[in-house]
């Protein structure tokens, strides 16, 4: 006998509609305007509180579909609290994998500081021309989703990860689609 819970029923039960739905959404992120000549020279990422570190960044990988992106160390008082990156550019891929990646060390949770994280990245999301990013999550990491609210980013959809993804390669079925708009 298998026991599901409520949430693992309504996911299982994603029909063709919604398949069509997702790739009309693909499809409208894929169109919307990204501007890169290359990497910029990140300003100072700050709110007095926190800050945002650039201490790398990865070039396109356009054979596995990877847009260029930038990693940052999020720090408080100097000292690293957790990472973020941000990928720049819009394909199939990011629409599960997300602009933004973000992760606190345990210790430093429950003080906000992903969602402050997040909006320093504003300058360098707009340097970049884009006005709407995708942030997902997995769909019950309720912490990660109370950053997309705090974020006021809009919920778009609990997504099927395609077996094509890396996300399912690493045992990943469902997430969070969450859009945050740059206006």
């Amino acid at each position: 006998m298998v026991i599901m819970r409520n949430d693992d029923v309504y996911l299982n039960n994603i029909d063709s509609k919604e398949e069509k739905e997702v790739q009309e959404e693909i499809a409208y992120y894929n169109s919307l305007p990204v501007v890169f000549f290359g990497f910029i020279d990140v300003p100072e990422l700050t709110d007095g509180e926190i800050e945002l570190v650039c201490v790398a960044t990865k070039s396109a990988i356009p054979e596995k579909n990877w847009v260029p992106s930038y990693e940052f160390e999020i720090r408080r008082d100097g000292r690293r609290i957790g990472e973020m990156n941000l990928r720049v550019g819009y394909t199939d891929s990011l629409y599960y994998g997300g602009h933004i990646g973000y992760a606190v060390d345990e210790r430093h949770r429950g003080h906000g500081y992903a969602a402050k994280a997040c909006r320093l990245l504003v300058p360098v999301i707009r340097a970049h021309g884009m006005k709407k990013v995708i942030i997902t999550n997995e769909y019950s990491n309720i912490a990660s989703k109370r950053t997309c609210e705090k974020l006021g980013a809009k919920f778009i959809r609990v997504a099927r990860i395609p077996e094509w993804h890396d996300l399912y390669k690493e045992g990943q079925r469902f997430l969070n689609i969450f859009e945050w708009s740059m206006d």
